[in-house]
């Protein structure tokens, strides 16, 4: 009997101990992050809880256990339309991946709210999980760039891509959509200025300058382009280069994702193990699996003379960026060019 009362004792002594030495480590980690600025020094933001003063099982204890917010090691940072969305989603089913449901667009639009409210937007995580932010619009401002590089410089970024002209439809059926009262709605050709070398065009069909920019402070290393539709036609093998390039174990399975002949692409799959954490961290149609109706919207039909004359516009930009990033991709508008 005096044994077990000692055991017991024991073990309420260690479990006082862990539990004070976590609190008080959480605790000097926030004051240090309240009282930085953006100066150059972020490292301390990104290393473990100060476990020295215990042995080696209870370091581990607490490497394992201890879940709170960090800031993200893995951002996806563009482009929009271009399949970030169910990316980011199918990457939640990997068990040491976590992410926030929504954009935080800290390095655009909330900037100043500074890096502690960022690090609060972020979900729960353990020291064996990598967190991942997406903002889609990340990309297209050097200056997001420039302060992703000052918050960590040693940060993995992932930049999604697509056939520049569907992405155009893309981007036009998500406009019409947003403007469907309106008692006309302008072809697909005004909408892009009446031609094909218009500004409007430039900006969503031109990747290399954006990722120029990127590749001017990050290592290539450090830098995964992906095309959206790999991602359409073989989801499974664009999720086991990501384990790949974030040095994670194999974790997805066929079984976590099936095809939806409605949508013409692949949805969670809803009797997966996995499907609750999914479901948890991002919109989903609960009875399908698949992302929600502002997802898939039907394209524009776009002329052959028109069409022919994008192509003509757009193929050197799609050069352009295949020989910057040492990576062709096959898009079904260029197929024939």
């Amino acid at each position: 009997m005096h044994k077990k009362v000692l055991g017991i004792l024991g073990v309420l002594t260690f479990s006082l101990y862990i539990f004070l030495v976590v609190t008080t480590s959480s605790q000097a980690h926030n004051k240090t992050l309240r009282q930085h600025r953006f100066s150059g020094q972020h490292a301390a933001f990104f290393e473990p809880l100060n476990t020295s003063a215990l042995d080696g099982k209870s370091s581990s204890l607490i490497s394992e256990f201890v879940r709170r917010r960090r800031l993200p090691t893995c951002l996806i940072i563009g482009f929009s339309k271009c399949g970030t969305t169910a990316l980011r989603g199918f990457l939640t089913l990997h068990p040491h991946i976590v992410s926030p449901l929504r954009e935080i667009r800290y390095f655009t639009m909330n900037f100043v709210r500074g890096l502690l409210w960022y690090r609060n937007q972020m979900p729960l995580s353990t020291a064996a999980q990598i967190t991942v932010e997406k903002s889609a619009g990340y990309i297209n401002t050097p200056v997001s760039i420039e302060r992703i590089h000052q918050m960590n410089a040693g940060v993995k970024l992932v930049v999604m891509v697509r056939d520049p002209i569907t992405r155009l439809q893309s981007e036009y059926a998500r406009c019409v959509s947003r403007n469907i009262s309106r008692p006309r709605v302008p072809s697909f050709q005004v909408w892009c200025g009446g031609a094909a070398h218009t500004s409007k065009v430039l900006r969503l069909i031109d990747y290399a300058t954006p990722l120029d920019n990127v590749y001017r402070l990050f290592r290539r290393d450090q830098v995964l382009v992906l095309s959206e539709e790999l991602l359409e036609e073989k989801p499974l093998d664009v999720l086991e280069e990501i384990e790949a390039f974030l040095d994670l174990r194999q974790a997805f399975s066929k079984t976590d994702l099936v095809y939806n002949k409605e949508k013409g692409f692949f949805c969670f799959n809803t009797s997966s193990t996995k499907y609750p954490k999914a479901k948890a961290s991002i919109v989903l149609n609960e009875k399908t699996g698949c992302l929600g109706s502002h997802k898939g919207r039907v394209h524009p039909e776009i002329g052959d003379k028109f069409l022919k004359e994008l192509t003509t516009f757009i193929r050197p930009f799609n050069q352009r960026l295949f020989h910057l990033i040492g990576r062709t991709f096959t898009w079904a508008n260029f197929k024939n060019q």
